[in-house]
């Protein structure tokens, strides 16, 4: 993949780690992530400075979408 340079770049705060999902703030917006995706150290209370950058599609973009539909065990989603 590569970048076209267009970039935005805010802090959020690690509102909670828990079982594997950690909780972000970014102002009145809420959101959960995979834990494993925060840098090594940062936990409950850490601010973050998350960068998201437009990029040129994967070679193949529907190779995630089967790769997660692969490990999917199915049934329902447990919040």
């Amino acid at each position: 993949m590569s970048s076209n340079g267009n970039s935005k770049t805010t802090a959020v705060f690690v509102d909670a780690v828990e079982e594997g999902l950690a909780r972000l703030e970014l102002g009145e917006q809420v959101f959960t992530v995979p834990a494993a995706l925060l840098p090594d150290g940062a936990g409950e209370g850490s601010w973050l400075t998350l960068t998201a950058t437009e990029t040129t599609p994967p070679s193949d973009p529907d190779a995630l979408r089967r790769k997660l539909g692969k490990d999917d065990p199915g049934g329902p989603i447990k919040l």
